[in-house]
């Protein structure tokens, strides 16, 4: 059987196979090391088996075994440590005659048992696809990313930590630097021991190159005149005196840091046992250089921390990098030929990848792999870099020559690879003439760099800071520069009727960068640009325009919006929401349409620092429609277009916004409670003594019980409030009301009660009916709706935050208390006892009461209840999401959808049948489930067709979540097996879909 067939055993088609026994072709860019390695292998795999273009499945083929079994798992083993070193989720599997031997690769010495898939098996064919999906059956853990990362990042900053404070620290970061070059030139062969004495006459060995102040002045001396003598400047130019004072104050222990890297060492130092891994167990031929600048990007901005949170610097994921120039890139004409800018480049991961794509564009297009000379070509005269850090642009530097040398294929002798010196050239320090070396800056937004790069680039992709200034003198005057800023180049672009009132929100440089891209883009050329989600879903007056002012005056084309991903391995360390921006620099047609994908959030892959973009989900939002419904954005992004009509119905309920409603035209009093802070200015609190204090949400669930409570005692307070906050009777809104309504979401008090921060306050104290509009409150929070429209409106819960504003109550429009019915009055008081008893069995009472008062139907009733099980941003229900649907849940759903379609069959005289298909695999373990739609009494299956594999070829393809597959009898439908895509309301959305898109083959049978 051919190893094409074998493969297809597994759920693994040809088109995902890629194999490395023949000759280089630019489709095989991403594993040059391992098809053609600069030095011998023990054992290289036979080739690798993608998932939507990313490396999953190693596999070598033991078809016909050379070497003993002892043997063999040796050098298997030596292989699964070189493929953890290229920092990807990925799998190692041997193929044998009738089964695939399977473990994940990893840097870890012990060698976890294979898990072996036989042929034939359901198990066998659905493992490639649960694979992708993150689930693996055996033992172990695969290498990711950012284990790798951390390793790595580990072993720097150990060594680099036994020099602080004894040598300076840009001499600290230029000499690992060069030891980590030396090292890449050592694992990939560019030099052997066979250079040894042309580098440092008087080293025995390549190891021991910078083992005393002789030996590491001359290597540092053949560094600079073989390659260049500014990528990573020492001082006194790294004389022989400049190695000794460094060995004289770190007592030798330059020498033995520099070393060990070397030498493939731990650091030597008090803190070794710490460390997991050492030098030797990183293979510098098979780290990718994108990920050696992120560690070394890291370690830089660890030293220089203060300065990092102050100009807002954090690295980019190379997955989110990646992704983002992939999307750039793709259908780019003339891509070969295109010039790139990173306008805030760091340590370069933009302009890498870019580096590698225009590579293999044009590699593509010559038919002929680039030699040194092109590369040169591509490095110097297409990629262009700014930034305000030295460091950062020493640290690009290095990461440009690294991909250089990587992607020659002849890399010597190392004296043909001189670089010209990239600074001023390619990578351009903007710190305005005369500003300090570090701090925030106006920088590459600044009038000092001219119009010279105006309009010179067909793509400008970047990850430009985020961080809100500070409100310094130096920040505020910053700030203002940067809405000056934007202002002139709307007017440039048109806009003076939006220039006036425009605004950057935030005081926020991300937005300032976006608008001067559009200065250095090309006329139709290509923006794209990792920002953040704020600028997606905020709601206030200047972000809203703001907003708009992009969208009238850039034609967007396309947002990846990642706020579902927060908190995540997705984007480690970045607790705020983030977006991929994709916009073509012309401005957008009246009917423009923008294309809107959120990817969800998955257990599986997002732990992995993996995410699934299922371009079939793709929103089209309509630009038109935006202006006028701020909220849209923040809705779609959580919710579909079911949720959509329900805010709408809310909104068109005659209702006020709370806040306006209790202040202006009832005249009560609403606020947060009190706030301490006693570091802060303090003020009279005097008001509040001997008040019961309520300071505590996890105190009661319903009712507030002042007897239990103890007096307030404060005489000051940071922020006290006016008395009549505290007026009884009260409704407390808890500030974070989570997820189980049995808990408690609000208190009623009946009594004055003072009350903190961790709670939201409405006083009825004064009003005829105080008593009942209270309680109605009350109820309201404890409604499944008030949850929803939260939910989908506010532009921060369910975002950046997990807890309820106050502002998101105070923006909810409450039907009036004067609009509802004496009936209904009734009722409400009912309820109010019922809850107020702990009556946990009242909420769906509850819910149907304020669906009553709102004009909901029985359908929007349960949209909203099946969005907040799988949408609420709390860990239960996050996992409730990406859990396997019951049977039941399964069934309940092909019930569904067939009552949908029913009314649609009659037309035709005919009857819809839905039949979920047991699969070829235990249903249990199928990652995807299989739904025929057909008419009564018809076999939508035709004998011998496989819709499972089918099914699965669609999704790994395409990434999708549902497959919808047309047959000569009817639909043959994939769904992923996680209950988020099970629910009823989903059902309404396939029966919509089907009506819209696949009734034709019912029509003419």
């Amino acid at each position: 059987m051919s190893l094409t067939a074998e493969l297809q055993q597994y759920g693994i088609e040809s088109g995902s196979v890629r194999t490395f026994g023949g000759s280089t072709a630019p489709e095989l860019l991403d594993y040059l090391d391992l098809v053609e390695p600069r030095k011998p292998e023990a054992l290289r795999p036979d080739g690798v088996a993608e998932s939507q273009g990313r490396p999953l499945l190693f596999f070598v083929d033991e078809s016909r075994p050379a070497l003993t079994a002892g043997e063999q798992e040796t050098k298997l083993k030596g292989l699964r440590r070189i493929l953890a070193c290229r920092g990807a989720r990925s799998y190692l599997a041997r193929i044998l005659p009738g089964q695939l031997k399977v473990v994940p690769v990893s840097l870890d010495d012990q060698l976890p048992d294979w898990t072996v898939y036989r042929a034939g098996t359901g198990e066998a064919l659905t493992f490639f696809s649960r694979l992708a999906l993150g689930q693996y059956d055996g033992p172990g853990e695969s290498a990711t990313s950012d284990q790798v990362f951390k390793e790595m990042f580990d072993l720097l900053k150990e060594g680099a930590d036994r020099l602080a404070h004894r040598i300076g620290r840009s001499d600290v970061l230029s000499l690992i630097g060069r030891a980590l070059f030396f090292r890449f030139l050592q694992d990939r062969h560019v030099i052997t021991e066979r250079n040894t004495k042309k580098i440092a006459p008087k080293a025995g060995s390549l190891n021991a190159c910078f083992g005393t102040a002789a030996n590491a002045s001359a290597t540092c001396n053949w560094l600079d005149h073989t390659f260049n003598g500014d990528f990573l400047y020492l001082s006194r130019g790294g004389s022989l005196e400049f190695f000794e004072d460094a060995a004289r104050k770190t007592k030798g222990a330059v020498f033995s840091v520099l070393g060990a890297i070397l030498r493939n060492d731990r650091p030597v130092g008090a803190a070794d046992y710490q460390l997991r891994f050492a030098w030797a167990d990183f293979d510098f031929a098979h780290i990718p250089i994108g990920l050696l600048s992120q560690v070394y990007e890291k370690f830089i901005w660890t030293w220089a921390d203060r300065e990092a949170k102050d100009t807002s610097v954090y690295y980019t994921p190379r997955s989110i990098a990646a992704a983002l120039v992939d999307e750039a890139f793709d259908k780019l004409p003339n891509a070969q030929d295109a010039r790139v800018l990173d306008p805030a480049c760091g340590a370069g991961v933009f302009l890498v990848l870019a580096f590698r794509r225009l590579y293999r564009e044009r590699w593509k297009a010559t038919d002929r792999r680039p030699d040194t000379k092109a590369i040169r070509a591509i490095l110097e005269n297409q990629l262009s870099g700014f930034d305000i850090s030295d460091s950062a642009l020493k640290l690009s530097a290095l990461s440009l020559y690294l991909t250089a040398i990587e992607l020659d294929p002849e890399p010597i002798p190392p004296e043909k690879l001189k670089f010209t010196n990239l600074r001023d050239a390619v990578l351009f320090n903007c710190r305005p003439p005369g500003a300090p070396e570090e701090g925030i800056t106006i920088g590459s937004l600044g009038p000092h760099l001219g119009t010279k790069f105006d309009a010179q680039f067909d793509l400008v992709m970047s990850n430009p800071p985020w961080t809100s200034l500070p409100k310094s003198r130096m920040g505020k005057q910053v700030a203002a520069e940067f809405t000056e800023i934007s202002k002139e180049v709307i007017r440039r672009r048109g806009g003076d009727s939006l220039a006036g009132a425009y605004q950057n929100p935030d005081n926020a440089p991300d937005l300032p960068f976006v608008w001067k891209s559009t200065e250095w883009c090309k006329p139709g050329g290509r923006i794209a640009m990792a920002l953040p989600a704020r600028i997606l879903l905020k709601q206030e007056t200047v972000p809203v325009r703001a907003r708009h002012t992009v969208f009238q005056l850039l034609e967007v084309t396309g947002i990846i919006n990642g706020s579902n991903l927060s908190d995540t391995g997705v984007w480690p360390e970045m607790q705020q929401p983030f977006m991929l921006l994709f916009a073509r620099n012309r401005g957008p047609k009246l009917s423009h349409v923008i294309r809107l994908i959120t990817p969800s959030y998955d257990t599986a892959l997002n732990r992995h620092g993996e995410v699934m973009i299922d371009s079939k989900s793709a929103q089209p939002v309509e630009l038109a429609a935006t202006a006028d419904v701020p909220w849209l954005w923040k809705a779609l992004a959580i919710g579909t277009s079911l949720d959509v009509d329900v805010v709408r119905k809310l909104r068109a309920a005659e209702g006020r916004p709370l806040k306006a409603y209790w202040e202006e035209d009832l005249g009560l009093t609403t606020g947060n409670g009190y706030q301490i802070k006693p570091k802060q200015v303090q003020r009279d609190a005097s008001h509040l003594r001997d008040l019961p204090d309520l300071n505590s949400t996890e105190l009661f669930h319903f009712l507030v019980e002042p007897e239990s409570l103890q007096k307030f005692a404060y005489p000051t307070a940071c922020f006290p409030r006016e008395r009549k906050l505290y007026c009884s009777p009260l409704v407390l809104v808890k500030e974070s009301p989570g997820i189980q309504r049995e808990r408690g979401r609000a208190l009623l008090s009946s009594v004055d009660v003072a009350f903190n921060e961790s709670f939201h306050g409405f006083s009825g104290a004064g009003h005829p009916e105080g008593e009942i509009l209270v309680r109605y409150i009350h109820l309201l929070v404890h409604s499944q709706l008030w949850m929803h429209y939260a939910l989908l409106t506010s532009p921060k819960f369910g975002a950046e935050r997990r807890k309820v504003y106050k502002s998101d109550l105070d923006d909810f429009p409450i039907v009036p208390l004067s609009n509802v019915s004496e009936k209904q009055k009734h009722e409400l008081l009912s309820l109010s006892k019922r809850l107020e008893r702990a009556d946990t069995t009242v909420f769906p009472a509850i819910d149907k009461f304020f669906s009553t008062v709102y004009g909901l139907e029985a359908l929007d009733v349960e949209v909203i209840r099946d969005t907040l099980s799988v949408c609420l941003p709390y860990q239960g229900s996050r996992e409730r999401a990406c859990q396997r649907p019951k049977n039941s849940d399964r069934r309940s759903f092909c019930q569904k959808l067939e009552s949908l379609l029913l009314p649609f069959f009659k037309v035709l005289g005919e009857r819809p049948e839905v039949w979920l298909t047991q699969s070829n695999g235990a249903l249990d373990r199928a990652p995807f489930s299989v739904v025929t739609l057909g008419t009564r009494g018809q076999q939508v299956l035709a004998p011998g067709d496989d819709a499972d594999r089918t099914v699965l070829q669609l999704a790994r393809e395409t990434g999708a979540t549902q497959i919808i597959r047309e047959t000569e009898r009817g639909l043959v439908i994939g769904i992923l097996n996680q209950y988020r895509y099970w629910t009823p309301s989903r059902a309404r959305l396939l029966a919509a879909d089907i009506l819209q898109n696949h009734t034709g083959s019912f029509v003419e049978a």
